[in-house]
């Protein structure tokens, strides 16, 4: 290869290195932006998933204190509708009586319990057990449960693409390193061997971007 061959190639590999070194340069500082915005989603969707499995919690106790407290009332009640049963006179205040304590219960359970009463105490009319009175219990505890493993979801989600992000970044950090030490080697076949090397890495550190942000 005669000098100015070598000249030529010389100046096409200074070239090549500087147009690569500008696309990892963009690169690396999108890919930091980017992995710094998912991480900070990740943290917030973890934060929210968090205060959702405390509110589940709390209402799971708060569910289970009610159901115990309408318990005790639907007892009272039974003394008092066996006092009815049994010839009472001032039937009109025991009933009275029954709501005041029915009433104070969770919301429906004085209405299931006159319509126990009105079907003859039917076992399928029980107070307290009909499914959309146990589902309007649980309802809310079960939703803040469900969308607490929503939010858990996307955290891991988003956490892992924001990863991805990072370990793209560590690869086009690697071809920075190559495409400088090129320019700075005075054999061009190491020069070349260089570039091809910076080039590849830039190529793959692009792949995980792209497998990234498709998800």
């Amino acid at each position: 290869m005669t000098t100015g061959e070598q000249g030529g190639l010389r100046a096409a590999l200074e070239i090549a290195t500087a147009v690569l070194l500008g696309l990892v340069s963009v690169a690396t500082a999108a890919g930091a932006y980017q992995a710094s915005e998912w991480s900070q989603q990740s943290a917030s969707y973890a934060s929210v998933a968090l205060q959702l499995r405390d509110a589940s919690l709390s209402t799971n106790v708060a569910s289970q204190i009610a159901s115990a407290d309408d318990a005790v009332r639907i007892f009272d009640a039974l003394d008092i509708e066996f006092e009815i049963m049994a010839g009472a006179a001032d039937v009109e205040g025991l009933r009275a009586a029954q709501e005041v304590i029915l009433e104070g219960g969770t919301a429906g359970l004085a209405e299931e319990w006159a319509e126990w009463v009105e079907s003859g105490y039917s076992d399928t009319e029980q107070p307290g057990a009909d499914s959309d009175f146990v589902a309007a219990q649980l309802a809310p505890t079960y939703g803040a449960n469900m969308a607490s493993a929503v939010a858990y979801r996307l955290s891991d989600e988003i956490g892992d693409r924001s990863l991805q992000v990072t370990v793209a970044s560590v690869v086009f950090a690697l071809a920075l390193l190559l495409l400088g030490v090129s320019g700075a080697n005075r054999s061009i076949k190491v020069a070349f061997g260089l570039v091809v090397g910076g080039a590849s890495a830039f190529v793959v550190g692009v792949v995980i971007s792209l497998l990234a942000v498709v998800g």
